[in-house]
């Protein structure tokens, strides 16, 4: 870990000399109390010194880093138990050991904040301690709690310093939960500075926000609230607040949603800014509408004249033009109007001429795409006002302009898509490294794929290997239920088991041809093979090529664009393609290390003449057993007169009888058994569960098959017997730290005292 990350981190949590926390102090008397130790510290070792931020039993601030424990366990990123320094050969002669204050016993652990290393949780005595390894993971907890305090308190500090920001600005700040209704859980302590409300009964619910809001007031927050409800992110609304005391003020609320992974809302955060000055303003506009509208009859723009009660639109030859009809042949209906406004954008726009109609917005003005008579886009921004109502306030009449913004909104647009693309790679990256799931980074991605791309369906694939042939593995796809049959390729997906075998098809091509396949005629394209009964036609498809120095490793497949597609969108999403080629390799180093790393624990837990177990993979299993505990049976066994199998015919045929021993041993063991060659001849068995009587059954039933068998070499038949040693550990016999080598004091005397005796026995040990 680099000095400098440590130390930047130190200094982020505000860590310095002198600041001991009494908190933490407490926490460190208790902590020795506990584990009856004089000294208790959280240390913190930065480039220069070792501080304490709590500590008990010891009087200084600081201390010389080098030759320190804590030092030890912050360079190494590691646990430290000494139980007896003055029997340590790397501490012996340690400073703070052979003098003041005469360490003998240290037991320490890491202290990370943000996973960085910043010091240590330790004890300390002037005498020696028994303490095991499970008494150290204790200690690791009380560190894990003492991180989780550090990061709270800096959270508690920011947010002090975050809260009196806020309480200085300018705009209140609100903080709505959503169940059914609204639910006031923060207000800011400036509203009742700025707006005359008092804030502190918003807080304990003696008042509610609605109270001071008019009928208008009223109906504009619950058109925000439904502008959230249908998925609108941000919203904006205008009304008045009415003090108890006080003039009214006119306030502008500015809104944002958040969702839960349903797509349920959830909370609204909002914003409310003193907009008296400009409603002055407004009003003054307002009575300048009637003059402006013949201004903008000489200005070139389309212009609009609806007849609410006989449903009659009068509209200039320039609103004609910008969408290429004929003035002649213009319906002046409304259904005509909404017959050419594009689909998705319909619903919002009626919405929001409902709105100003019956009042609750100043003006009706909207940016929305309408259907050119040549059959492609374009984006209008329309501006209009009620200029006549009835004595019930209902409108009568309409006006306003059209305005042809389609290169500015494609500029916009595409501004808008370059930075979605570069979160959504980032996101995407992000997902996995988080995971290191790249199924499902993909499956999260591809519904802003698909929106981004502006496609109907979508499809990531990648190319493996499967029984020999080169398939596409699909890790996201949208849903396919057309039919049966596709219904269950969408439930193999769904387990992760969905291969594409066949490439000769029209998105096979991507991946033979290596190249973009792009086409708007599927049904004439040369690759197509048309597609399953119930599957929804494909209008549109954009194949595109995820390249891996140069070769294809995958694909992505869009379909069913509302426009054509265009080499642009290919470009477009090029950098897209590369980061999914980045992420592909990356699995794939991943898989690589993965593969390697099990197979060099394979070879260091494995015996390589036998193949059976090592002494290390004992070793191991034997702390194992320590933690879980059970009654188990242990055995240490060897050849009897092996020397003279090797001297007699050789070493190969001492290796041959090893080899034979071992296969003997492992097929007469059970799947929770152990078998490992502990070096030489000698072996090691592991029984697990087995009473002494029924274990004992086992391991003279093992030695009779030993001694009636024969080992075949170089056409000499050679018989060998064996002696074995054997531990009993009840379940109730309490953990031991050091289990194998009690094995290895009790079972080989046992394996002694059966050499002892006459050999080719099983000899129990105590």
């Amino acid at each position: 870990m680099a000095e400098s990350l440590r130390v930047e981190k130190i200094r982020e949590f505000g860590l310095y000399i002198g600041q001991e926390d009494p908190q933490l102090n407490g926490l460190m008397k208790a902590l020795a109390a506990w584990l009856d130790v004089p000294m208790a510290f959280v240390s913190i070792v930065d480039n220069e010194t070792q501080f304490f931020k709590a500590k008990t039993g010891f009087d200084g601030e600081e201390i010389d880093p080098e030759p320190s424990f804590c030092n030890y366990v912050v360079s190494n990123e590691a646990q430290l138990l000494i139980n007896d320094a003055l029997k340590s050969k790397q501490f012996k002669d340690n400073p703070y050991v052979i003098d003041a204050p005469n360490v003998r016993f240290y037991a320490g652990v890491p202290l990370k904040l943000d996973d960085v290393t910043v010091g240590t949780v330790c004890v300390l005595d002037t005498q020696p301690h028994n303490f095991t390894y499970k008494e150290l993971e204790s200690l690791s907890h009380v560190s894990e709690h003492v991180s989780q305090y550090l990061t709270l308190s800096l959270k508690h500090q920011q947010l002090v310093q975050e809260r009196s920001f806020i309480d200085d600005t300018p705009a209140a700040l609100i903080k709505w939960r959503y169940n059914m209704a609204l639910d006031l859980q923060y207000v800011s302590a400036n509203m009742s500075t700025l707006f005359n409300i008092p804030s502190d009964q918003l807080r304990d619910g003696s008042k509610s926000f609605e109270e001071f809001l008019d009928d208008k007031g009223r109906k504009e927050l619950n058109f925000l609230l439904s502008n959230h409800l249908a998925g609108v992110a941000t919203s904006e609304a205008q009304f008045r607040l009415v003090p108890a005391k006080g003039p009214e003020r006119w306030v502008k609320l500015l809104s944002k949603s958040f969702y839960d992974p349903e797509g349920r809302l959830e909370n609204i955060h909002a914003m409310l800014i003193d907009n008296t000055a400009n409603r002055y303003f407004e009003r003054r506009l307002n009575e300048a509408n009637q003059q402006m509208r013949l201004v903008l009859e000489a200005s070139g723009l389309g212009t609009w004249d609806w007849n609410v009660p006989t449903d009659t639109n009068k509209v200039n030859e320039r609103w004609c033009e910008l969408l290429g009809i004929e003035y002649a042949n213009f319906d002046p209906s409304l259904y005509f109007w909404e017959s050419l406004v594009h689909p998705a954008d319909l619903k919002r726009v009626e919405r929001e001429l409902q709105a100003h109609m019956v009042g609750d917005t100043p003006a009706f003005s909207t940016i929305y795409r309408m259907r050119h008579a040549q059959g492609y886009w374009v984006w209008i921004e329309t501006y209009g006002r009620v200029v006549e109502r009835d004595s019930e306030g209902k409108a009568l009449r309409l006006t306003g302009t059209h305005r042809d913004i389609t290169e500015k909104k494609e500029a916009e647009l595409l501004d808008t898509k370059q930075r979605q693309l570069l979160s959504f790679i980032n996101k995407a990256q992000a997902l996995y490294l988080n995971d290191k799931d790249l199924s499902k980074a993909c499956q999260d991605i591809l519904p802003e794929l698909i929106e981004i791309a502006d496609s109907q369906f979508a499809f990531i694939g990648e190319m493996q290997k499967r029984n020999g042939k080169d398939v596409l593995y699909i890790h996201a796809i949208s849903e396919l239920s057309w039919n049966e049959q596709s219904s269950e390729l969408y439930k193999a997906y769904l387990r992760g088991e969905l291969f594409f075998e066949s490439l000769n098809n029209l998105f096979g091509r991507t991946i033979t041809s290596n190249e973009v396949v792009l086409t708007n005629e599927p049904r004439q394209h040369d690759a197509s093979k048309g597609t399953p009964s119930g599957h929804p036609r494909i209008m549109r498809f954009l194949g595109l090529p995820i390249r891996l120095q140069g070769n294809v490793v995958g694909m992505i497949g869009l379909a069913n664009k509302l426009n054509d597609y265009e080499q642009s969108d290919a470009t477009f999403l090029q950098p897209l393609l590369d980061a999914l080629g980045a992420l592909f390799y990356a699995v794939q180093l991943d898989k690589a290390r993965i593969d390697a790393e099990r197979r060099l624990k394979n070879m260091a837990m494995t015996d390589a003449l036998t193949g059976v177990p090592n002494r290390r993979a004992f070793i191991e299993r034997c702390q194992l057993l320590n933690d879980e505990g059970g009654a188990r049976s242990v055995a240490i066994l060897d050849i009897d007169h092996f020397k003279r199998v090797n001297d007699t015919f050789g070493h190969a045929a001492g290796d041959a009888v090893i080899k034979h021993l071992a296969e003997s041993l492992a097929r007469s063991i059970r799947s929770d058994d152990m078998v490992a060659r502990l070096g030489g001849e000698e072996f090691a068995l592991i029984l697990n569960s087995d009473s002494k009587d029924k274990a004992h059954q086992r391991l003279e039933a093992l030695r009779q098959e030993i001694e009636q068998s024969q080992v075949t070499f170089d056409g000499e038949q050679i018989g060998y017997t064996i002696s074995i040693g054997a531990l009993f550990i009840a379940e109730d016999e309490p953990a031991n730290s050091d289990l194998e080598q009690a094995v290895l004091d009790h079972a080989d005397k046992a394996l002694y005292d059966a050499k002892k005796s006459g050999r080719n026995r099983v000899v129990w040990g105590t």
